[in-house]
């Protein structure tokens, strides 16, 4: 399969979009080893309200001295003006030796079947609305090859469906059907969680089988590994430094660095965001709730461990603010760092997270 020049994910669900962006980048390091790496935000392409596509456009156009392959992967919000303008160049300037991955909202689905032109058209006339202006972006982009793929959440038995499919497909798991019920009624629709079940059955097990009994134990938190533990073990501070080192060795040493990044940041940003909602709740703070409360106020968050549930809690009543900030900041790093393929530099800032709680020099540690 040839790759496309430039791919459109659209969909108001970013794992879908994700999965999707990294099967088309797993093929295109195939097809372009010496690729290099690119990402943009939408901030990456505005000035203010304006969209600056400087270096979005250079990158397009000059193939540089020593090649000029590229792999660039975009992220957009919304079908907005500057979205407009990323995607016309995209049409307009793109080359052999790029493949462009979008990642967008949604897109409204008689856009996204507009047909290909028969010619490219570089200016938009009198067309004023964003729709109309997107439509010719849509034919310009079909006409040169472009992919544009509307993606929707499975809901009921569609949702079943898929997580059969991508148990099966993705990690090489049969679910028998009274554990495929239980997730389906436990995960309410929520996609990551079914997969970040999955990864941690592949991590911690050697069955390539789910019985109930075992997503019973997972989803409950009943588990020797619930996903959480070396978040836990970074906020509660003090000796736990070590554990929270020990984890992640443990982690990496049974798993590849691609399988295990995505988890602990995943459920790390999570518990930090418990520990912010935390702060305002007095109750929760005091244990002046009963347990089904409690329950109730980290289900949301996809929460459902009581030893997580208790780290939250002492570090939303002890952590100082400061520590907070910088747990946060260096949590974006790894993120930023795992999604430009640097896994390396994405586990050193996790580490420097689990040795900052112990060590607070390492906080004002810069990049060398």
């Amino acid at each position: 399969m040839s790759l496309a020049p430039v791919y459109v994910f659209s969909s108001d669900d970013p794992f879908l979009k994700n999965e999707r962006s990294k099967a088309v980048i797993a093929k295109a390091r195939q097809e372009l080893p010496q690729a290099e790496f690119m990402l943009f935000t939408s901030s990456d392409l505005t000035s203010g309200s304006v969209a600056n596509l400087a270096r979005l456009e250079n990158e397009l156009i000059d193939p540089g001295l020593f090649g000029g392959d590229r792999i660039i992967k975009i992220y957009l919000n919304d079908l907005n003006s500057v979205a407009i303008q990323v995607l016309q160049l995209l049409a307009m300037r793109s080359r052999p030796g790029v493949v462009t991955i979008v990642e967008i909202g949604r897109i409204n689905s008689t856009i996204a079947k507009t047909p290909a032109a028969t010619s490219l058209k570089d200016d938009f006339g009198k067309k004023q609305s964003i729709d109309s202006k997107a439509k010719i972006v849509i034919a310009n982009l079909k006409f040169i090859g472009g992919q544009i793929e509307v993606m929707y959440p499975p809901e009921g038995e569609k949702f079943s469906m898929w997580i059969r499919n991508h148990a099966r497909d993705k990690f090489g798991l049969a679910v028998q059907d009274d554990a495929l019920e239980f997730l389906t009624l436990s995960c309410e629709g929520n996609l990551v969680a079914v997969d970040q079940f999955f990864e941690l059955v592949k991590i911690t097990t050697q069955t390539n089988v789910v019985t109930l009994q075992l997503a019973s134990d997972y989803i409950s938190g009943n588990s020797r590994y619930t996903g959480f533990e070396f978040a836990e073990a970074a906020v509660l501070a003090g000796k736990n430094s070590v554990r929270a080192l020990n984890i992640l060795s443990s982690l990496t040493q049974t798993s590849s660095l691609s399988q295990v990044l995505p988890l602990v940041i995943g459920n790390f940003d999570r518990l930090l965001y418990a520990i912010s909602l935390l702060k305002g709740h007095r109750e929760l703070l005091t244990g002046r709730v009963n347990y089904k409360d409690k329950m109730m106020f980290f289900k949301p968050l996809r929460i459902s461990a009581l030893s997580t549930m208790d780290a939250a809690t002492f570090a939303a009543k002890n952590m100082p603010q400061d520590f907070y900030d910088y747990l946060v900041k260096e949590l974006a790093l790894a993120s930023k760092a795992y999604q430009a393929f640097n896994n390396d530099e994405a586990l050193m800032h996790l580490q420097n997270m689990a040795v900052s709680t112990c060590n607070s020099n390492v906080r004002n540690l810069r990049a060398l």
